[in-house]
């Protein structure tokens, strides 16, 4: 924390969190102080704030941000303004980076280290969590730091895998490093910031809503050098992200997922606009030279399951067996592929389910096992 932590906290405090006349007034200013001292005359002048932003900054007393250093002092956080030289300088490359950040843990200096995002659905199918570790895992060994949001799904998986893999992980959350939200990642969060950090642009205390979630993944992506998207369907928030991630001149990466499952439909609608295609961790690796990351973590790679040859169940099992693959297939195309009625279709899933040969997944969707 610096001197001027207080006069960025006061400006968020007035103005809100996620918008650019923060780094705007940064940039004025090289000491915030002035700006603060100066009061309406020295405000107008900026040419930055609306009248509307001067009455917010002259209703809002300097104590209010004293007390949410109190506050931050209570729950030992540290807090990170854009004046600090530890402000991580990969988010001052965004146009609107948070004048604040409360942080649990420390940042890794991400200006020597690779660093990727990584989001997807909360709704993760088995195709994709097993997608995730392999894939967040790997990076870690190799040394990547994995940024995510903590949300349940791609979210927690990547953070767990890193965290098992003994690398560094960011957790970006949408409401205060404190607040209780989602109380059963809350170990999952605490263990991150023992490796890595817990933080967020929102005071202690403050809530989750509808806007913070989109706010705060300007963050994820902004300090990232590239964002992978894991599983997402066609509406999932995580191509938000990758949206901002584009703008920010981030680069994206998409798991290549099952075309007919739709849970893989956003991600692989990425890859159709340009996102890079991805089923090994070197295929975002081999994107930044720069960073020298070598070694390959053998430990981390899982086999693909095959169809085995010597089976012993019905005529009808069998050649439904030989229509599903290692990746999660809907039971509409199996059924299509097999040409046989939909209820011997059923009839033979479950026979096979029962030997052990198939997996059933979300959404009427079958794998091999």
């Amino acid at each position: 924390m610096t001197n001027a932590t207080k006069y960025y906290i006061w400006l968020t405090l007035a103005l809100g969190y996620s918008t650019p006349k923060h780094k705007a007034l940064s940039k004025l200013y090289t000491n915030i102080a002035d700006f603060y001292s100066g009061r309406e005359q020295e405000w107008r002048l900026s040419g930055v704030l609306t009248d509307k932003d001067i009455s917010a900054l002259e209703n809002m007393p300097l104590k209010k941000a004293y007390e949410v250093i109190a506050r931050c002092n209570e729950l030992g956080l540290s807090i990170l303004s854009l004046d600090d030289p530890a402000y991580p300088k990969k988010l001052m490359d965004i146009s609107d980076p948070p004048a604040v950040l409360y942080m649990k843990g420390r940042i890794p200096d991400l200006s020597r280290r690779l660093s990727i995002a990584v989001v997807g659905t909360r709704s993760a199918t088995a195709y994709g969590k097993m997608t995730c570790n392999v894939i967040a895992g790997s990076l870690a060994k190799v040394g990547v730091v994995i940024v995510s949001g903590g949300a349940v799904g791609i979210d927690s998986i990547a953070h767990t895998a890193v965290l098992q893999a003994g690398g560094v992980t960011v957790c970006v959350l949408g409401c205060g490093v404190n607040f209780p939200y989602l109380m059963g990642n809350a170990a999952m969060r605490q263990t991150i910031s023992e490796h890595g950090a817990v933080i967020s642009e929102y005071p202690p205390d403050y809530p989750p809503g509808k806007h913070t979630f989109p706010e705060r993944n300007r963050i994820i992506s902004g300090l990232s050098d590239g964002i992978l998207v894991v599983e997402a369907g066609v509406r999932s928030g995580s191509l938000i992200t990758a949206r901002l991630a584009a703008e920010q001149n981030r680069d994206v990466f998409a798991v290549m997922g099952n075309i007919n499952s739709p849970y893989s439909q956003g991600a692989n609608e990425l890859i159709k606009d340009g996102a890079v295609p991805v089923t090994v961790f070197t295929d975002v690796t081999s994107y930044y030279p720069q960073f020298h990351i070598e070694g390959v973590p053998d430990d981390m790679v899982q086999k693909t399951p095959v169809h085995k040859t010597d089976i012993d169940v019905s005529d009808d099992a069998k050649t439904v067996y030989n229509c599903i693959t290692a990746e999660p297939i809907h039971i509409d195309a199996i059924t299509s592929a097999a040409g046989l009625p939909v209820s011997s279709v059923l009839t033979a899933l479950t026979e096979l389910e029962l030997e052990g040969l198939v997996i059933a997944d979300r959404g009427r969707m079958y794998k091999l096992k």
